[in-house]
């Protein structure tokens, strides 16, 4: 049974009224500060907060926190999601559930490397 997901967010973007003037088409060069963002759906809840920013050539860095509440049915979700990554999800998240119902960790990203402390999730593509 699929549940509906929820989500809230607060963020400021940097140079956000220059960006609104020149009505810019690109979120290279772009960052912002991810003052929390919170995305739920019946017990898993993954909320996340700090800055990112993406770079002349697409590519996203962030230095994040997330808090994960019920890991296991967060990889649940994550893995019906991006099912080519299941397994890594399934592995790395049953780690996180020995932290406890709540744990939270780094998730940073370099250069489009995504990577949850020392477990590494993947890889975000250069955005436009």
């Amino acid at each position: 049974m699929r549940r509906p997901l929820d989500g809230r967010g607060d963020a400021t973007l940097k140079n956000g009224v220059a960006l609104m003037k020149t009505q810019a088409r690109s979120l290279r060069g772009q960052a912002a500060d991810i003052h929390k963002l919170d995305l739920s759906s019946g017990t898993a809840r993954i909320t996340v907060s700090g800055p990112v920013s993406v770079d002349a050539n697409g590519l996203v860095n962030a230095d994040l926190t997330i808090k994960l509440q019920d890991p296991k049915a967060v990889a649940a979700i994550l893995a019906t999601a991006i099912p080519e990554q299941k397994s890594q999800i399934e592995q790395g998240f049953a780690g996180l559930a020995l932290l406890g119902n709540e744990p939270s960790m780094p998730l940073k990203v370099v250069k489009g490397k995504v990577s949850l402390g020392f477990i590494p999730l993947g890889k975000i593509k250069p955005l436009d």
